[in-house]
């Protein structure tokens, strides 16, 4: 096979010694076919004929259209000889997990439906809370999602029911209109690019510029799925997919520029050592309605080491915001943005070792949950947070202790975590709506629960003696807010705290801090960087105190 050589091609694999990375092409259109040589002038047909000719610094430039196709690398790249797979820039490139869906027949009452329907997928989680929410079936009619029911008898305009053992699929349009008339789609590859669960992974490999859409993907799963070392994924966009976006499972992994939105689960997951991910946007995530408490919203990453957040923005999804679970460590969180998720702006739980600093968190943890802050830490140890910005949250920035919770670690061995070896500072908390700083210490040492279900056994923690320091903070909030929560509300030897003297006594710290109006530049248009002369600037507090 006859192949070209790449010479300059921007965001792809420069010639390294003395053999010159080569470059394929794969295109939509009469000129295209598998059975070409991949040139410019003929190109291959589908991404996955790329997939099985690329060597280690190889590079296919993928030319616009929709690619209705399961993409997987069945081999490494290498450190100097990544294989890339790159959209041509200024093209949109569409890998969807969708199908075209036509020959549909009339079944009464505005309903019409698809038979034989062969496609089964697993529902995950299967409980009775995930029961619907967990199946995979996604239909799409005219670019637009319908809402899944899990009975014919239930169906409404804009509905869809997929009956698995009668082999059937029923959809109802608005005003009952006639589907073969519509462009039908209908998700039926759970994975549009990357590996599955059991395939070996593959190591460097690199991704610019595609677009994953509409899989099937069961929860827990990305429709982008990085599996292995020392991925690059660089300007994708992961959009309307069942379960994640995308997930990530090995070490060096960097996603840089990417924008994952409107997922039925969360917009990404992931594990591993080494993660980066800079400038990257999640927003309308968990459109199900998956357990927030369990796993939805923007992010969540688990078992990981040695990771930075940068530049990253995370708004309006129906969870957390960035969520590290369960034995993350020695992670930096710089520069992100968290406004109007669900719950928690930046969590960090039953992990340690963070440096969270100079971020800006708005009206997040509105649901109505206990402990939900701008910026939460829970079970977690040896954390600092300084110089961000807290605003119109439930609590500002929250602390959390349940008492020690032990999990399988990164390792496999059970690690146990609780809250320890805190320092926050240099912070503004300001009009969050229940509390600027909360102790939301859940444990017997502020007295029994109400409900007669503490462990007897179970240790109990003085938050003063957990080394949690607090210092040169800007605490402001107006009637009906109050400074501080220490204990939580339903044990009886909790206190609340309006005035930040008698917060700075009982406490003995936080004596550095001030109770003041930090004088932000445009509120009502949520520009809370502070104005010359606020008196958050003497005590460098704030996301602009440590410029």
């Amino acid at each position: 096979m006859k192949r070209v050589t790449l010479l300059t091609i921007a965001l792809l694999p420069v010639i390294t010694g003395n053999v010159a990375a080569e470059t394929f092409h794969v295109a939509q259109g009469q000129a295209a076919s598998d059975e070409n040589p991949g040139t410019v002038d003929r190109p291959w047909n589908t991404i996955s004929k790329a997939a099985e000719t690329l060597e280690p610094g190889d590079t296919v430039v993928i030319h616009a259209g929709t690619y209705r196709e399961c993409v997987k690398p069945p081999r490494s790249g290498s450190e100097s000889k990544p294989i890339t797979y790159a959209a041509e820039e200024g093209e949109e490139v569409v890998i969807s997990g969708a199908d075209i869906v036509t020959g549909w027949t009339p079944a009464g009452k505005g309903l019409w439906k698809k038979t034989p329907w062969t496609y089964r997928f697993p529902t995950h989680p299967n409980d009775d809370f995930h029961r619907l929410i967990g199946r995979c079936e996604q239909v799409i009619a005219d670019g637009q999602l319908l809402k899944q029911v899990a009975l014919v008898s239930e169906m409404k305009p804009d509905t869809f029911c997929a009956i698995p053992d009668e082999k059937t699929l029923y959809v109802r349009l608005k005003d009952d209109a006639d589907p073969n008339q519509r462009l039908i789609e209908a998700s039926v590859r759970p994975l549009c690019f990357g590996l599955g669960w059991g395939d070996e992974p593959v190591d460097h490999i690199h991704v610019h510029g595609l677009t994953i859409r509409h899989a099937a993907n069961k929860a827990q799963y990305g429709a982008l799925y990085a599996k292995g070392d020392h991925w690059l994924i660089e300007d994708c966009t992961c959009e309307w997919t069942n379960g994640n976006g995308l997930t990530f499972r090995g070490n060096d992994v960097t996603l840089r520029r990417v924008h994952s939105h409107h997922n039925g689960q969360q917009g990404a997951g992931g594990s591993g050592r080494g993660f980066l991910l800079e400038d990257v946007v999640f927003d309308h995530n968990n459109l199900k309605g998956f357990d927030k408490g369990w796993e939805a919203g923007a992010m969540k990453i688990a078992h990981a080491r040695d990771g930075i957040l940068r530049r990253c923005r995370a708004e309006a999804n129906d969870g957390n915001a960035f969520w590290f679970d369960i034995d993350v460590r020695d992670v930096v969180v710089e520069d992100c943005t968290a406004v109007d998720n669900a719950q928690s702006g930046i969590f960090v739980e039953i992990s340690g070792g963070f440096q969270i600093r100079n971020n800006l968190c708005i009206r997040n943890g509105l649901d109505g949950n206990w402990g939900r802050g701008g910026i939460a830490v829970a079970e977690s140890d040896h954390c600092t947070i300084e110089h961000n910005t807290c605003v119109l949250n439930a609590t500002g920035i929250s602390i959390r202790e349940q008492g020690p919770r032990t999990f399988k670690g990164i390792d496999g061995n059970l690690v146990s975590y609780h809250v320890h070896d805190l320092v926050i500072r240099h912070n503004i908390c300001a009009l969050n709506t229940q509390y600027q700083i909360g102790y939301w210490y859940d444990n017997p040492f502020f007295g029994p629960h109400p409900s007669g279900n503490d462990i007897a056994t179970a240790e109990i923690y003085d938050p003063d003696k957990a080394s949690i320091r607090l210092d040169h903070n800007l605490y402001w909030f107006r009637e009906g807010q109050q400074l501080a929560l220490f204990g939580v509300p339903w044990r009886s030897k909790h206190r609340k705290y309006t005035d930040l003297s008698a917060w700075q006594k009982d406490r003995e710290q936080d004596t550095g801090s001030v109770w003041a109006d930090p004088r932000f530049a445009n509120p009502d248009g949520d520009a809370w960087q502070v104005l010359p002369g606020s008196p958050a600037l003497p005590i460098r507090a704030g996301r602009d105190g440590s410029r």
